[in-house]
């Protein structure tokens, strides 16, 4: 599919609407879509893009939209990164950036958030967002644009989280940085 389409493109100068037929279920269709996507779109290629999975169409909306937010290509909104959960993991990651994420959903200002394990690399990411924290030993250090502005016990992570994001969302608002606006850098 990939290289069928960079022929066709050096062939003709006409506008491609790109779409992987029959990806598959959800997991499987959201990786063979972002690796034709991705390939295609930072080549320049593609002018259009259909999601197809196996799953509700809005599932195939929120891949697309992904996919195009991560190559830079749509203003991007909220993003949470979170760390794999390695051996230095103090806390549940993977709960804790479940947790954050629901809580934080539908929120359309462009943030990034940083979920942290452990106090070895969590700190740096953390850091180089504009909302983070590195969880350890019970607690977890908040950043907000790269400063330690609190350490808060492990179960006021999420609760702490949420309402930062509020207060830094309500701050874009205010400050007239729409919806979608990049107001941040994303590293």
């Amino acid at each position: 599919m990939v290289n069928a389409y960079r022929q066709l493109a050096a062939q003709c100068d006409y506008p491609l609407h790109l779409g992987v037929t029959e990806a598959g279920p959800a997991f499987q269709g959201t990786i063979k879509s972002a690796v034709a996507f991705g390939a295609l779109l930072s080549e320049g290629i593609g002018d259009t893009i259909r999601v197809s999975l196996s799953a509700p169409p809005v599932e195939e909306i929120k891949v697309g939209i992904q996919i195009l937010e991560s190559l830079g290509l749509r203003q991007r909104r909220l993003e949470i990164v979170s760390c794999p959960s390695c051996g230095r993991a103090q806390v549940d990651v993977y709960k804790l950036a479940e947790e954050v994420t629901a809580g934080l959903e539908g929120m359309e200002v462009p943030l990034r958030v940083a979920v942290m394990g452990c106090v070895v690399n969590g700190p740096g990411e953390a850091r180089e967002a504009d909302l983070g924290v590195a969880s350890g030993n019970g607690k977890g250090q908040i950043f907000v644009k790269g400063e330690v502005i609190k350490t808060v016990p492990e179960s006021k992570i999420v609760e702490t989280l949420i309402e930062e994001a509020m207060k830094i969302a309500e701050q874009m608002e205010q400050n007239g940085v729409a919806s979608g606006e990049p107001a941040v850098t994303v590293s």
